[in-house]
């Protein structure tokens, strides 16, 4: 197997799961959170929080390096639909990785210090940033997906567009 290959597994794996986690996050337990009590959202969150702090960033952090080795790997092929295909998703995978250092962080680490039983008055305010990049997120994880898929499936087909 050659590195080209790995890395594209690589790539496509760890983005169709970030894709997974944010859109799922977004079908799922963004609307349950908007029913229940601010204690209790406090309570989930620091939950979810504890078990994603330690795969998200590798997985992030793999996302990105696939890509951007997979673009790397193919740099003689400049102008090709297959390079500007990964090249826009390097550029898609950077954007939710600043994005989460910027906003997503530093809400997380503050949330981590809220007292659960007494949380701040004006939780859903402060909390709204989150859910907007989270958002972004998922938009911008299904795109970079669709088109590692595209690349993959047009060298697949020996298509050279």
């Amino acid at each position: 197997m050659n590195a080209l290959l790995v890395v594209r597994v690589i790539g496509l794996a760890s983005t169709g799961l970030l894709a997974g986690i944010f859109v799922g996050y977004k079908a799922g337990p963004y609307h349950a959170l908007r029913q229940v009590s601010s204690p209790v959202f406090v309570q989930f969150q620091r939950v979810v929080h504890e078990h994603y702090i330690r795969f998200m960033p590798p997985l992030l952090l793999a996302a990105l390096l696939a890509a951007f080795t997979w673009l790397l790997l193919i740099r003689s092929q400049f102008g090709s639909v297959e390079f500007w295909l990964i090249a826009a998703s390097t550029a898609g995978i950077a954007v939710i990785a600043v994005a989460t250092r910027a906003v997503n962080v530093p809400l997380n680490t503050r949330l981590m210090t809220w007292d659960a039983t007494n949380p701040p008055a004006d939780l859903r305010a402060i909390w709204a940033p989150w859910d907007r990049v989270n958002t972004l997120r998922a938009f911008l994880s299904v795109a970079v997906l669709v088109m590692e898929t595209l690349a993959l499936g047009l060298r697949a087909s020996g298509t050279s567009l």
